[in-house]
């Protein structure tokens, strides 16, 4: 048994994700992550194609992001996606980005918690995933059933005293 969420997406570390600190700006961590968002909903079967065509799209209701280590020009990263709960309209999702050394060594760089929602267009509104969807959907839940919860899943911010 995989004992990790799929890869959704590879990618490297470019030039204009960069701040002053020569590392990755915190705004470009969340782009990775929607890059992998896109992928995942096309992989369900809600492209962008789809939506131009039914107008059913999905949009994000809210984001928790964490940023454990920095990452750096042209550094190789890949985005795990786990599905940790779903209904008829909505997914709790979680990433994970790794990144890899000169020497391959693997570490956690960032991870985000996400709510997303399906959404009809036309009315702009929330509404229920087309039944291909709910398939593709309820097919990811069973493979990743056996897959621990991450420890850090509904955290809140805040300063920790000691």
């Amino acid at each position: 048994m995989n004992t990790r969420a799929p890869i959704i997406l590879r990618t490297r570390i470019k030039p204009e994700w960069l701040d002053y600190n020569n590392h990755m700006n915190v705004a470009y961590y969340v782009l990775i992550f929607d890059l992998a968002g896109v992928e995942l909903v096309s992989q369900l079967g809600l492209s962008e194609a789809v939506t131009e065509k039914t107008g059913i799209s999905w949009m994000v209701l809210e984001n928790h992001i964490t940023y454990n280590n920095e990452v750096v020009l042209d550094q190789p990263v890949e985005i795990r996606c786990q599905l940790i709960d779903h209904d008829n309209k909505r997914l709790h999702l979680y990433f994970e980005m790794y990144a890899y050394t000169e020497q391959g060594i693997e570490y956690l760089a960032s991870t985000l918690e996400q709510m997303a929602m399906c959404v009809d267009l036309n009315s702009r509104s929330s509404c229920e995933f087309p039944p291909e969807v709910a398939e593709q959907i309820n097919a990811m839940a069973k493979l990743q059933s056996e897959l621990t919860t991450p420890a850090n899943i509904g955290r809140k911010i805040g300063i920790r005293r000691r």
